[in-house]
Parts: C-alpha cells; structure tokens; sequence
C-alpha cells in the first residue's frame, strides 16, 4: 500500500473509531432513559456511517491512481475531488428519498427532531474522543522530542568515528529511522544516511585570498569563461561581508556561471534553484506541510539547506536563478529578517510543531537551521520582465554588477581544483579584516566621507549602520584579494548609494551629478573610481 493511502487508511481507522465511541456514549445515555433513541434511529445512523465509509473508499480510489509511484504526493484537479463525492450524494439522496416517501412504514418511521438530537450528541462524543486523542497525542509527542534532543546531544557528545566508519550507537540509532512515519521523510532519510555514512572532511589546501582569487580566475578562463578582475576580488570579499549576494547584469554576462564554478574549484556545495514568476511566499522556497496527505513537500532548496548542516566544513552556496522574476520580498522575507539576527537566532519554521511522526534530527522543532557555512546568492537580470529589486533588498545583499566582462585571453592549460574548507576561508577573512594594512586610512576615510555627505546633502540618499558594517569588511578582504581600498570603496559606492538614484528624475538632479563627478575626479583617479563615473555618465544619458 502506498505511503499516501496507507496514511488515509489509518487516519479513517482512527475515524470509525472516534463514532464508535460517540455512538457508545449515545447508547450509554439511551439505556439509562436520559434521552431515548429508537431503533429506526439506530437503523439510519448506520446507513449513514456506511455513506461515509462509500465517500471514503471513493477517495482512496482516487488517491492510489492520482499518487505517485511511493504515494508521497498527489496529483488531482478539482474536478477529481468533485468526483469522489458522487457515490455518497447519490446514497445520501436516496436515502433522504426513502425516508420521506416512505415515513409511514414502521421501518423508516423516525422523528426528524428526535434524530436531529441523537446526531448532535453523536458529533459530540465523536468530537471529544478527538480532543482527548489530540491532547494525548500532543503530550506525548512533546516528550519523544525531549528524549530525542537528549538522545542527538549524546550522541554528538560522546559517539566516536573512526576512519568513517559509524559507531554501535549510531548504527543502533540509523536503524530506528524510518523515513516514512516521519512528516518530513527526506530529511530523516538524510539523518539516516549520514548516521551510516558519517561526514569525513578533506585534506584543505592552504590558500591566500590574492592567490585564491588569481587561480579561480585561471580557472575561469580555462573553462572560457572571462571577468574582471575587481568582479572575482568583489564575489570573495562579498562573502566575507554578507551571507547574501545578488549578481545583477545583462543577460548571458556569465551571473549563474560564476557560483557554478567557484563551487567546482573550491570543492564546495551548491544547490541551484530557479525562481518562478509565481511565487509569493517562502512555502515556494522550503516547503509546504499537506495536511491531507500528512507530509511536508520538501523542496531541494530544504533539503540542500539542511543537509549543510552535516557537511559542516564544506561552504555551502544556495544559488537562486533569475531572483526577482518575483518580488524578493515576498518569498525570500523571512531569510531577509533571519540574517540581520544572531548566527544562534538563523532558523526558520517551517509548520508548527508536529503532533506526530518522527522529527528530523538537524531540526530545531519544526524549525529548519541556516547553518554557518550557508551563502545565499541570487542572480537577476535587468529587462522588462522582472521586477525592480527594493532597496530593503539591496541594503541587505552585496551586489556585483554583470554590465561586461573581461576581455577573452586563450588559456591552454589545466588548472588543478583546490579544497577550500570552512574554517579555513573564514580564517582568512578574519585575518584580513584585522590586518591595520588593509583597512582604510584617516584620509581615505575623510575623502570618502565627503561623497557620501554630498550624496545625503544634494540626493538625500543615505545608508546606515548595517552598510557601514558591510563597508569595513569588504574593503580589507579586497585589499587581501590584490585589489585596492579606492576600487572597493568606488565599487560600494556605485552599487550602495548611487543605484538609489535609478528612475528618479527630480529637477536638477542632473546638474547634481555633473558637481558630484567634479568632487569624484578631485580626490580620485578616473581609474580609481571607474565603476561610479560610468555610473553617473549613464545616469545622466537617461535624464536627456
């Protein structure tokens, strides 16, 4: 029997149950003359639970040809569950006939008040043998998840690996796992395989970021694919600023191509997800609980998340295709508020707590864990179809711009991939960012002040603490990439104030920009600063 019906069948085991101990209770009330039910009552509560039973069966016949191959899902229109309900109308019409036509029979001879009564007690005797399991159930549950987080705490504590191999206690415990009386049966299906299949990390190599970002680029290019140089040294110090990232360009600038092979030549993880234009909420990102089918539809976008959580040392980069075909708001909001929080606060729930079923070991509750190796990155393109990403959005997300790439230069020659572990690259970030000689000077800071001033004084754009914060740690880790702190400071202002001005077109906001590029070329090169005079000179192309 599949998982699906099999789910339907208990639960109706569970039903008929629940009305016979509601038509108990009618019958204890019956025998002691509290309220007296006839048997031609009798006789048409029956035909009615055989109605329901028909109305049952009708959906379980549906059920097992509309499933899947396992039955963890289903696949029925509307007009398939308008179906179903045509074998128990068409008994419940005739029985409704018959009784009406033929009330002067004694068999079909019942008091349509008195009836009335005796269901109305029955409903409720059914309904209180529902909140007594439902309370019993939940209770209970309660404490399989205590005992269970005992259990996990233990084991991580006190189980000992050796050479991959799975401990006594963790083989004893792998077989206890059964994915299909689990509510979320991937993920128990995972915490089963790593408890039989234990993470063993690789040998890291050691790598400075200015080489990482020089043999990444190797790469690149042996692969035919070219960028600049400040957009690799961008995409490596915007992870150490940011655990969210947004490449925004043109069509076909290589946006998806870059996390793709940066996860081939560091030896990370990447779980690649297309957005769709329909999306509204993050049920479209992680999930849906199914409350008919009594499972949660994991997505992969879940299950690659949560299996981050085993593979502790492997960076982790959640690639969204194509972000804003729909608003991210709408279903990225709950990711957007989680990363402003404490790294010990990165959960989200998914559904509230279950009442049954085996939970998955990596969860918090019903809550599924961002772990600290996780980076999520979205790519968006700049045309007519998508939407305009917010500044709530951009604020939050390190953002490289895709407007061209690197000129081709043949590469003959293979360049060997590299194991970047986690610790490792937030080791380098850590030491670049606490290295004075990569940090900003007195006067680079004064210098840099002064157009932000300008920007706040003449735009009335400003940006706060949280891009302040993001400002002093990409400007040392792009140093440390080979770059310099005038290009980081030029990129981040480009990309974190100016591109606040896009669609604006107030009054003299023209003449603004042409003093605010006058202010530029007095304390910068046009070198150093490139990325926001081109930015302004096509600011000022769209106010002709």
């Amino acid at each position: 029997m599949k998982i699906l019906t099999k789910k339907a069948f208990d639960n109706a085991v569970k039903c008929l149950c629940f009305i016979g101990a509601g038509a108990f209770i009618l019958f204890f009330i019956s025998i002691f003359d509290v309220f007296a039910v006839s048997w031609q009552e009798w006789v048409f509560i029956a035909f009615l639970v055989v109605i329901t039973v028909v109305q049952w069966a009708s959906v379980m016949v549906a059920l097992q040809k509309n499933s899947d191959e396992i039955g963890q899902a289903h696949f029925m229109k509307p007009i398939h569950w308008a179906l179903t309900c045509i074998p128990a109308g068409v008994l419940l019409v005739v029985l409704i006939v018959l009784y009406a036509a033929l009330h002067s029979v004694d068999f079909f001879a019942v008091n349509a008040g008195n009836l009335l009564v005796a269901l109305l007690i029955l409903a409720a005797g059914v309904g209180l043998c529902y909140l007594l399991d439902h309370a019993y159930v939940t209770a209970t549950h309660k404490n399989r998840i205590e005992t269970t987080t005992v259990k996990i705490v233990k084991k991580e504590q006190k189980s000992s690996k050796k050479d991959g191999q799975p401990s006594a206690e963790d083989q004893k415990q792998a077989k206890k796992l059964d994915p299909n009386s689990s509510v979320f049966p991937d993920l128990v299906a995972m915490d089963k395989y790593y408890l039989l299949n234990p993470y063993q990390a690789p040998d890291f190599t050691e790598v400075s970021l200015a080489g990482l970002c020089q043999g990444f680029n190797l790469y690149l290019e042996s692969n035919g694919m070219f960028y600049t140089p400040d957009n690799i040294r961008a995409f490596v110090s915007g992870l150490a600023c940011s655990r969210f990232m947004i490449l925004e360009g043109l069509s076909g600038t290589g946006k998806t191509s870059l996390p793709k092979y940066f996860a081939e030549y560091t030896g990370a993880d990447i779980c690649f997800t297309s957005v769709q234009a329909s999306w509204k909420d993050r049920s479209d990102v992680l999930g849906y609980y199914n409350d008919f089918v009594g499972k949660f539809k994991e997505t992969p976008f879940l299950r690659a998340l949560y299996e981050a959580s085993y593979r502790k040392q492997q960076p982790c980069l959640m690639a969204m295709d194509e972000m804003n075909l729909s608003r991210i708001e709408y279903y990225f909001a709950d990711f957007l508020s989680v990363l402003e929080l404490d790294e010990s606060q990165w959960k989200i729930e998914l559904m509230p707590v279950s009442t049954e079923g085996l939970l998955p070991m990596k969860l918090d509750g019903c809550s599924v864990v961002i772990p600290k190796n996780v980076w999520f990155i979205g790519t968006a393109n700049k045309d007519d179809s998508t939407f305009t990403i917010t500044d709530k959005v951009y604020d939050r997300a390190v953002i490289i711009d895709f407007s061209r790439r690197n000129e081709a230069t043949k590469l003959n020659r293979t360049i060997p991939r590299i194991k970047l572990g986690m610790d490792n690259l937030l080791n380098l970030f850590a030491v670049a960012i606490n290295d004075e000689n990569n940090g900003l000077s007195r006067e680079e800071y004064r210098k840099f002040s002064e157009l932000t001033d300008f920007a706040l004084d003449v735009f009335d754009v400003n940006f706060g603490n949280r891009i302040l914060n993001q400002i002093y740690r990409f400007v040392p880790v792009f140093v440390a990439c080979g770059g310099t702190s005038a290009k980081a400071l030029d990129l981040m202002f480009a990309r974190k104030v100016l591109r606040k001005l896009e669609g604006r077109f107030d009054d003299g906001i023209k003449g603004n920009l042409v003093k605010l590029e006058k202010l530029i070329l007095q304390n910068y090169s046009k070198t150093e600063f490139s990325e926001t005079l081109e930015t302004i000179a096509r600011l000022k192309r769209k106010l002709l």
